[in-house]
């Protein structure tokens, strides 16, 4: 391990505090991995907008909140080995290249921040007016970011390494949508808790009981696939035999859900899981339905294979580079609610295929996105 002296810095757009659990927990768990292999690491979430620093403590992690000009401060008066980006935005930097151009930077790409107007096309499709307006804005839509995250991926300025959760996403989305290679750049996963997502052997009966947990804010999480397959399924004689629990909540709800809302098998559940609960519904089921428009990676998805729980998916953007059909889950066509169903449909009349994925899911998603397969990765990169 190198010896230079300094704390290592994680600057994120927000952070969990005791009253806000959801703001990028992904980032906590990250930062709870690097405390536990010894790394002395705190954390700055900085706004534009806050209008006076704080301080607070959360879960063991010293979390300092502040505007551009506090965190340049802390930048200033703090010993900092490296910092660690999530969500990057330029103010992020301004302090590193004005006055600390020897502090190397880690920046990890989640997804939206790298990509063109149209890769969310699908959020467009029931409202004209929003077509319209796009349209008429796509020559200078995000064009800032992009400017920026080009910028970042090629300096000279700052020695900056870009991480990314999938290679389909660096290779296909976030590289082609800036418009240039990142000069340093490396592929981790997510990583997936597996002592919170525990294996637990399924039995044949699980097939049967499929759940899907998905917000309906978007089109891109697909819910009008997945009640799409329901309604194809319920001509068929064995759909008694089956049980639907659809968590989730959001605008399209409603209008989505309206057709299977009847459905005595189909319990459509609109509420927010929080993750240690997931985990015992999780226990519950032995299906994940999670069919979608775009993912980099699919962490929920994920989380239910490190369960046990066969994900039916869509062969599309990031997802089959962690589900490969018939070996360790499924996969249907994009846009094929037909196809959903038919997946579904095949590990009924096939429990012996059902226990098989099972095993492998939750084997494979150990061997991609565990902690040894990623942050044990990170902590070697950023203590190098």
């Amino acid at each position: 391990m190198n010896s230079t002296p300094g704390r290592f810095l994680v600057v994120a757009n927000a952070y969990p505090a005791t009253d806000a659990i959801y703001r990028n927990p992904f980032v906590h768990r990250r930062v709870k991995d690097y405390q536990a292999a010894g790394l002395d690491v705190e954390v700055f979430a900085v706004g534009p907008a806050v209008p006076r620093g704080y301080t607070y403590v959360y879960d063991g992690v010293t979390v300092h909140v502040g505007n551009v000009a506090e965190y340049g401060s802390y930048l200033d008066e703090q010993p900092v080995r490296k910092v660690l980006i999530h969500f990057a935005h330029d103010y992020m930097l301004e302090p590193l290249r004005a006055r600390h151009r020897d502090i190397p930077v880690h920046v990890w790409v989640h997804g939206f921040e790298t990509e063109q107007w149209h890769r969310r096309w699908f959020n467009l499709v029931d409202d004209p007016v929003a077509i319209r307006q796009t349209l008429a804005r796509r020559d200078t839509l995000y064009a800032p970011q992009l400017d920026f995250l080009r910028w970042l991926f090629t300096t000279t300025e700052l020695d900056v390494t870009v991480i990314q959760v999938s290679e389909w996403f660096r290779d296909h989305i976030s590289e082609p949508d800036v418009g240039a290679q990142a000069r340093q750049s490396l592929v981790i996963p997510n990583v997936i808790d597996t002592d919170l997502f525990p294996y637990r052997e399924k039995d044949a009966a699980a097939r049967t009981r499929i759940l899907a947990i998905r917000s309906y804010a978007s089109r891109k999480y697909a819910m009008d696939l997945t009640v799409g397959a329901i309604e194809i399924l319920a001509d068929h004689d064995f759909f008694p035999n089956l049980q639907f629990d659809l968590y989730g909540d959001g605008p399209l709800r409603e209008r989505l859900t309206a057709r299977i809302a009847g459905l005595p098998n189909v319990n459509i559940l609109p509420t927010f899981l929080r993750q240690e609960d997931i985990p015992g519904v999780h226990a519950e089921h032995g299906v994940f339905l999670t069919p979608t428009r775009f993912d980099s990676q699919g962490v929920s998805m994920c989380e239910a294979m490190s369960s046990g729980l066969v994900p039916i998916s869509t062969d599309i953007a990031a997802i089959p580079e962690y589900v490969q059909h018939e070996l360790n889950g499924l996969l249907a066509a994009p846009e094929s609610a037909e196809g959903v169903a038919a997946q579904i449909a095949r590990l009924y009349e096939d429990p012996d295929l059902f226990l098989t994925l099972s095993a492998e899911a939750a084997a494979s998603v150990r061997r991609q996105c565990g902690p040894e397969a990623t942050t044990s990765r990170e902590v070697e990169l950023i203590t190098s």
